[in-house]
């Protein structure tokens, strides 16, 4: 705030456009106005340039509109940021589309790392590759065969080489896991000799990385396999945060922080390098501990809370992965187990769910939610039910809806993944990469493995928020606005999959702002441009609600604010 002739004035004015508020009654103005870190005055061009003083920036829209910041419901900031090519700690696959592009950038990592050295990299591009398949064990060994690699193929699912295997003691009479309390369901996916591939499907992923961390002498861990110091942990939040900035991210949520990972995010904001506010779930390998073992630490737990926390790095609570591609990761009686303790001792949980009507899976989490709820009321709790593809069941929604748990969708990791499942469908069934079998099509199956039915969700009254996911897919700076696209139009590399369900542009602006923002229990201070709120803006190029779908993907965002401070700005090195 600066003093003008004895009166306080705003530090910025940004007015000649179209102020989208997302405010309760959707509100479109023409100006706002920014002391501090606070928005202080929201109206029409004369009434807030009036308070301007010297001083003051004053910014000409020219007809562009402000939104405000977009808040990312569900990524993994600090494994994304590890990918990033100024930390160099993984290898970035997620936009080669072929095998020989894959191996070609291990190579590069090959050559750089001593032998014996872990290579590991970000997910697989999610949509189909070229190839028609996956690479394999054959295919690393050319490129690496004094090293172990680990290809991350999404959730816990992983591709590695023979060495890797070979470290692990996974060979051709070692058995599918078939879930306990101590290992999750899985799949060794093997030639027809019933020797290994490589590829390690959910289970099997976790019987591989234990074997590896005894080798490392590391812990267990919810997601990824290496821990990195300090100072590299820092620079891929940092790193990360400049990405999600350049998509007009001002918050998000990080959907399984370990322990050891808190200090790295406190101390990005304690320095005063944040640039995106951060929401931490923590993320227990609850999948690797006994029943014993988890009651003992939930309750025993004397760290920092949900709602611990400031503005810029809070704990919101506690992330459980339920499933993943339909295998079990936490078995039904230990998850009946962990929600309901969970409850007792006040922590909400965010459940990593699967496809909705593909089994029975989704009547089991509800079940467990309701016998929590009959203990101590979830109402008001604003637990999430995480992804919620193919949750296209009317009886479903209202028992979601009763029990007060907010859906989290995930329409841009829907967008890529929707891609692959029609690509690759036969390939992807031959390799029991989804655990349900089903007579569907190739389409219905996509349609119950990846839609958002986002439409029937809201007029269920089921509040729902969006995100991505990431590092699952990577941010498209050449398409910053991809995941409120998808939100709205149902589009997707496979084609509109679920064309009724469309929703309106407002509708996809509030799923991806003022809904995040009450998600985490920070709706007086985010989520829409009202005056008292954090100063957290988006400039774009163009008119959000009216400009033609064509070219609603051309959007370019022009500048992010933070706190009132620009964190990023348009140019042409930035896509």
């Amino acid at each position: 705030m600066k003093i003008d002739s004895g009166r306080l004035v705003p530090d910025t004015i940004l007015h000649g456009g179209k102020i989208v508020t997302v405010d309760a009654r959707s509100s479109v103005a023409e100006a706002v106005a920014i002391a501090d870190d606070r928005i202080v005055a929201v109206g029409s061009d004369r009434e807030v340039r009036a308070l301007a003083g010297r001083g003051t920036r004053e910014v000409d829209l020219r007809g562009t509109s402000v939104i405000p910041g977009l808040i990312d419901n569900h990524t993994h900031p600090m494994m994304a940021g590890f990918e990033a090519a100024e930390v160099g700690a993984k290898v970035d696959v997620a936009t080669a589309r072929s095998i020989p592009e894959i191996l070609a950038r291990i190579r590069d990592a090959v050559r750089d790392a001593k032998p014996g050295e872990w290579v590991t990299t970000s997910c697989l591009y999610r949509g189909g590759i070229e190839d028609g398949r996956f690479p394999n064990r054959h295919d690393l060994d050319t490129v690496a065969p004094d090293n172990p690699v680990y290809i991350a193929d999404g959730g816990r699912n992983v591709i590695v080489n023979t060495l890797a295997l070979e470290m692990a003691g996974i060979g051709p009479s070692t058995p599918d896991p078939d879930g306990t309390d101590e290992l999750s369901e899985g799949h060794i996916v093997r030639d027809e000799e019933g020797v290994p591939t490589g590829h390690l499907i959910v289970g099997a992923g976790d019987l591989a990385r234990r074997a590896w961390w005894v080798r490392l002498g590391q812990e267990p861990q919810l997601w990824d396999l290496l821990q990195y110091d300090r100072e590299t942990s820092k620079r891929a939040v940092v790193a990360q945060m400049r990405t999600l900035n350049a998509a007009g991210i001002t918050g998000t949520r990080d959907m399984g922080t370990s322990v050891w990972d808190l200090d790295a995010y406190v101390e990005v904001a304690r320095d005063g390098d944040a640039t995106v506010r951060m929401d931490l779930l923590l993320g227990l390998p609850m999948q690797h501990w006994s029943i014993e073992r988890i009651t003992e630490t939930l309750r025993a737990y004397f760290g920092p809370r949900q709602g611990f926390g400031n503005e810029w790095v809070r704990i919101g609570g506690l992330k459980l992965v339920a499933q993943n591609y339909g295998y079990w990761t936490t078995t039904p009686r230990k998850l009946d187990h962990v929600i309901r303790e969970g409850n007792r001792l006040g922590w909400r949980f965010a459940i990593h769910g699967t496809p909705g009507d593909l089994g029975d899976d989704i009547t089991v989490i509800l079940d467990a939610l309701e016998a929590a709820d009959a203990e101590s009321p979830l109402a008001g709790k604003r637990w999430s039910y995480e992804h919620a593809f193919g949750l296209i069941n009317p009886v479903h929604h209202e028992r979601l809806r009763k029990l007060g748990v907010i859906i989290a969708a995930n329409p841009m990791l829907a967008y890529f993944g929707a891609g692959r499942a029609m690509e690759m469908h036969k390939t992807m069934e031959a390799l029991k990469l989804v655990a349900h079998d089903s007579d569907l099509t190739p389409l219905e199956h996509t349609v119950r493995e990846w839609g958002q039915p986002v439409r029937s969700w809201l007029d269920a009254g089921l509040l729902v928020t969006g995100g991505t996911d990431t590092p699952a897919i990577p941010y498209d700076l050449q398409r910053p606005l991809l995941g409120l696209w998808t939100t709205f139009s149902q589009d997707t590399l496979a084609g509109e999959l679920m064309p009724e369900e469309k929703v309106s542009r407002m509708e996809a602006l509030r799923i991806w702002t003022a809904n995040n923002a009450y998600a985490t229990f920070e709706e007086h201070l985010k989520g829409s441009i009202e005056p008292g709120k954090l100063a957290d803006l988006v400039i774009l190029s163009g008119d959000v609600l009216d400009v033609p779908d064509s070219e609603f993907l051309d959007l370019r965002v022009l500048e992010t604010i933070v706190g009132g401070r620009t964190v990023h700005e348009h140019s042409a090195a930035t896509v």
